[in-house]
Parts: structure tokens; C-alpha cells; sequence
């Protein structure tokens, strides 16, 4: 019996505690994405969209000093050697960081960036990362990092004018499936008025 109530209580206080990836105790972050046909910023993390090769999307990033820092990076990456993504516009190259020195307590800042798969690698997942690091002294230091979105990238080309809405799209679904719905109601309507 009191074995439960430990783990009840135990559970109750992790359900209680605000775990926040974006957060630390010298700074925040929180990110968003907007994909090429979206109206409105989607709040990071992003998963389960489709994106084509060269199609465009906006990353934008708010930033927030708690306190006093001597260095703040900010950056945009994404795992592994293959270069998936690539800038377009934006104050940083993928994999590099902004440095911003000698920073006061309740600083903020908003970057943007427009990004886009660079077609090196297709037909599979990937994730965009962003990380930034609140430094008050070379060794005492706190890193956020999370995913902003994670995209499965077709090998579809996008066109300028094309509108995407990010979902699955261009060769995840049957071939003529819509053709071959509208013929079976077809048949079905004909045999039933046959039949009266």
C-alpha cells in the first residue's frame, strides 16, 4: 500500500512541475513555423508535414534573458553530415550561431528565417533544430535545444506558384483512387435503377 501512494504522489508531483524545454533558469526561447500556404505561425515543434524540395518555410524564433549574460548563440541546425535544409533569408546560415555579448536581464529578440530542403536528401524525415546558449561565465552556462519541425521531405519538386498546405500530398495516396470512387457510385446508382 504505501508503495502506491508513493508512486501517486511521486506522479502527481511530475504531472505538477512545469517541464519546459524552452526554458531555463537563465533565459527562454519559443519558436514557430510557417509553411508556404499557411495564414497563421504554427508554434514549434512542427510534425508530420510534407515538404518538396526548394519549397520554402519561415522559422521564426523569440529569445528572453533572465539575467545578466555574457554570450548568447542562437542558432538553426539540423543533424547528420547530408545538408537537408538551407537558408534562403535570415541573420544566420544553418549550423552557424549568432553571438550577441555583454546582454541585461529581460533582453529579447525575434530572429527570422526562410529555409528550404536542398533536395540532398529525399523521400525520408528530417529535423530542423534550433539551440540557444545563456552564458554568464565560461563555465557556468545552460543550453535550450528542441526540434522545430520534423518534415518528411518528398522528392517532388516545388513550383513557385504552387500552393502547398504542408499535409501529405503528391504521391503519398492511390493513383486514381478518385477516379475509381466516382465509377463504383456510377455503377451503383445504374444497378439501382435497373433493379426499381
Amino acid at each position: 500500500m504505501k508503495r502506491y501512494i508513493v508512486f501517486l504522489v511521486l506522479g502527481v508531483f511530475l504531472l505538477a512541475t512545469n517541464v519546459n524545454a524552452w526554458e531555463c533558469e537563465y533565459g527562454e526561447a519559443k519558436a514557430w513555423v510557417k509553411l508556404s500556404n499557411d495564414t497563421q505561425w504554427r508554434e514549434a515543434m512542427v510534425d508530420g508535414v510534407t515538404l518538396k524540395v526548394h519549397e520554402p518555410f519561415k522559422v521564426k524564433v523569440w529569445v528572453k534573458t533572465k539575467v545578466d549574460i555574457y554570450v548568447v548563440g542562437i542558432g538553426l541546425s539540423s543533424p547528420g553530415v547530408t545538408k537537408v535544409f538551407e537558408k534562403l533569408d535570415g541573420p544566420s546560415l544553418i549550423g552557424d550561431e549568432i553571438l550577441k555579448y555583454n546582454i541585461p536581464a529581460n533582453w529579447t529578440k525575434t530572429y527570422e528565417w526562410i529555409v528550404r530542403p536542398t533536395g540532398e536528401w529525399t523521400e525520408g524525415w528530417a529535423p530542423l533544430n534550433f539551440g540557444v546558449i545563456f552564458m554568464k561565465t565560461q563555465d557556468d552556462y545552460k543550453n535550450i535545444g528542441k526540434t522545430v519541425i520534423h518534415a518528411y521531405i518528398s522528392s517532388e519538386e516545388w513550383k513557385e506558384n504552387e500552393n502547398t498546405d504542408g499535409e501529405s500530398q503528391g504521391g503519398h495516396h492511390t493513383p486514381g483512387f478518385e477516379f475509381f470512387v466516382v465509377m463504383a457510385a456510377i455503377a451503383m446508382i445504374v444497378w439501382r435503377r435497373r433493379k426499381n
